[in-house]
């Protein structure tokens, strides 16, 4: 009887000592010390530090679905630097997904800055079987939805270096390459459709020059970001199609009212032209709109974004966007956008790191839709 009650007794002991333990872990990992708020700037900067990221998606083109992705943050030494915005995050993510239409996919990338951010680097490797619709723009004359299936292996390689420890302007190189096996599922004879299907390849070499003066690099507030690349996708970079790319990408982000009332502006523009393949086309990309809903040889985006963070993290938004497509440089037509608005909400998350998340909801031209984000939406 004796030893039954000294062995509850340590057992009681013994369960307090590992709740208070537990208990002071989470508070330190997941909890501010000034606002008591939940926070993860303490787990992400401990050596175990990585942040699961359960992925929902939403987007129109595919369906609903989920998956799971597990973000490591590296260089924790350097972590002062990097948490206050001076120096872009070290992150290797692996992620996976599965949505209602049968669309799968599974990727590893990295991304980080290299001694004293005079090196950046962006990789990606994965295989994915997206099942998209294509409408027929650029290609054919009669829109219509043509349904089809694209499994294979990608890969995309970036490496910019700044040519001024003083002034974040970098220059570099990136490269695509995307094996596939393209699958139509209309069940009408088209020929032009049966000369698109098939295994293909793409391979491209872009020069790429950027002015990177964001202060944040999760959810920026202030400063600007303004990129541009020009180059060739062809045979001889292990593709079957040759045609010129251009993207320029601009984004400007102003504060109205210190600490309460931010604001942000995008102007991107992209082209291609020569033999591109119909999934190669750009496409008018903001919330709201399907995935290569509208596409043709030249595309541009205007979009502004309005955040007020009214209540200690919490933060509402609203946004509004408009994207022209054109089959030629000098045929855009003001008349023929497409407009896409909505709002949601934010919550400050990680408060070292300047990391936000939360959802938005999107009205386009043709349907509603809504997206978890973490950190900008304007991701690249």
């Amino acid at each position: 009887m004796m030893k039954s009650v000294k062995h509850s007794i340590l057992i009681l002991f013994f369960s307090a000592i590992s709740i208070q333990v537990i208990s002071q872990s989470f508070n330190e990992n997941f909890i501010d010390k000034e606002d008591k708020a939940l926070d993860i700037s303490g787990f992400l900067n401990s050596r175990a530090g990585f942040l699961p990221v359960p992925i929902i998606i939403t987007e129109p083109a595919v369906g609903y679905g989920g998956g799971l992705g597990l973000v490591f943050f590296h260089d924790k030494k350097n972590n002062k630097n990097r948490t206050a915005g001076r120096l872009p995050q070290i992150m290797t993510m692996v992620a996976g997904a599965y949505t209602e239409n049968g669309t799968w996919l599974a990727i590893v990338g990295h991304q980080g800055s290299y001694l004293k951010d005079r090196i950046r680097y962006t990789g990606a490797l994965g295989y994915v079987s997206p099942k998209l619709s294509f409408y027929g723009s650029g290609i054919f004359v009669k829109e219509r939805k043509y349904e089809f299936v694209m499994e294979g292996f990608f890969t995309f390689q970036e490496l910019s270096f700044r040519i001024n420890k003083k002034v974040p302007f970098f220059a570099g190189l990136n490269y695509i390459y995307f094996n596939n096996n393209i699958t139509f599922k209309t069940g009408i004879n088209i020929p032009t459709l049966e000369e698109i299907s098939g295994e293909t390849s793409t391979g491209g070499l872009n020069i790429l020059v950027f002015f990177d003066k964001k202060n944040n690099h999760f959810t920026p507030t202030k400063g600007f970001f303004t990129a541009f690349e020009i180059g060739r996708f062809d045979e001889a970079l292990g593709g079957q199609d040759n045609y010129w790319n251009f993207l320029s990408r601009n984004y400007l982000y102003v504060p109205i009212i210190s600490k309460k009332l931010f604001s942000g502006f995008k102007l991107n523009q992209e082209s291609r032209w020569g033999d591109v393949p119909f999934y190669g086309l750009p496409f008018i990309s903001m919330r709201g709109i399907p995935i290569m809903r509208y596409q043709d040889h030249h595309v541009t985006i205007l979009e502004t974004e309005w955040r007020w963070q009214f209540y200690n993290r919490w933060s509402i938004l609203g946004f509004v966007g408009a994207g022209f497509t054109a089959p030629e440089i000098d045929k855009y037509r003001i008349d023929n956008n497409k407009v896409s608005r909505g709002g949601g909400f934010r919550y400050y998350l990680a408060k070292d790191f300047g990391l936000h998340v939360g959802v938005d909801v999107a009205k386009g031209p043709e349907d509603w839709a809504w997206y978890i984000t973490i950190g900008s939406n304007w991701f690249r």
